[in-house]
């Protein structure tokens, strides 16, 4: 059979599982969790071939390298043991047939992301230039600072950024999946996961093209509006809410969500994976959610919407509609 092309969310999860199951050897719902990931599709399996295949061409190095990677991964602290793992195993992924690459460019672009979240973590950096930047979870950004221009690229999730004063000859611009944005002096907050962004002005302006509109003269966001950008483009202006930034508090606040969406941002902060079941996924959510405790939020949900929770593994969490007997 001709082998599955993998994408980088699955990369992702296979590599997750990997330092789950390297942190917690014996539990036994864990490994039942991560056989169910691996039965429920077959690029699951594939990726994680890739992973087995990849301890087998590590075990082959010469004995000072692999000692060397494995007294590091023991005695560095947990985040950076993990960050430096992350690296290792994104090589993992790289086309069969060239063995070991080590080139950034030839990794999967999350994984060797200059600055990364995982689930439930949040980030805040500060640039050689002066600007803050705030990464929510799941979320990957690339910083290149050149003479000429501070670019910024969002691979996914959600950014939170203060541009530095004084850099006027040298200016930053933001680059994602949908838009490019050029702030001028000013405070904003980026989305882009998905097929869904957002951009929130909270000080200053900034300057939008869109990814098939660069050409075209910019659309100019002042400080106190916002719009969103989906499958049918861009929305109309709109009053940019504090809301947007309660991840920040790890508060969730949403108004009339469906509740597959919800779902998907509960995931972000969640350990393990959980799934709506398409007769309930239209179901609407409103209400100021806490992001350190989901399990906490999954059951008021049951309280509010007729709906249960289908707990395959604590890992492994489906909502279904409530059953009527």
């Amino acid at each position: 059979m001709a082998a599955l092309k993998i994408n980088e969310d699955i990369a992702v999860q296979a590599v997750e599982w990997y330092f789950s199951l390297k942190e917690s050897p014996q539990d036994a719902e864990l490994q039942r969790s991560w056989k169910a990931w691996i039965d429920s599709d077959q690029t699951h399996y594939q990726a994680w071939l890739k992973i087995e295949q990849f301890n087998q061409e590590l075990g082959s190095l010469a004995n000072p390298i692999s000692k060397t990677l494995t007294h590091k991964s023991v005695t560095l602290e947990n985040k950076n043991r993990r960050q430096l793992l992350r690296s290792i195993l994104a090589i993992a992924f790289v086309g069969a047939g060239g063995g070991i690459a080590l080139q950034r460019h030839q990794l999967f672009p999350v994984m060797a992301a200059d600055y990364r979240t995982g689930k439930g973590e949040t980030r805040q950096i500060n640039l050689n230039d002066g600007t803050r930047i705030e990464l929510n979870a799941e979320s990957a950004i690339n910083v290149s600072f050149s003479i000429n221009e501070r670019s910024l690229y969002l691979l996914t999730g959600d950014v939170l950024i203060e541009t530095a004063r004084g850099e006027a000859a040298r200016p930053l611009v933001v680059y994602a999946a949908w838009a490019r944005f050029q702030p001028l002096g000013t405070r904003f907050y980026i989305r882009s996961r998905e097929q869904d962004g957002l951009l929130a002005v909270y000080e200053g302006a900034v300057n939008l093209w869109q990814t098939d509109q660069l050409h075209f003269s910019p659309l100019r966001i002042e400080s106190g509006q916002k719009l969103v950008f989906d499958q049918n483009g861009l929305s109309e202006l709109m009053v940019a809410e504090s809301s947007d930034l309660a991840w920040q508090q790890n508060i969730l606040v949403v108004d009339a969500m469906f509740l597959s969406d919800f779902v998907k941002e509960l995931g972000y902060h969640h350990h393990g994976w959980i799934h709506c079941d398409n007769s309930v996924s239209q179901m609407r959510v409103s209400g100021t959610y806490p992001l350190d405790d989901i399990d906490r939020v999954l059951r008021a949900l049951t309280t509010s919407l007729p709906i249960e929770l289908v707990y395959r593994t604590r890992y492994w969490i489906t909502l279904k509609a409530k059953s009527k007997n």
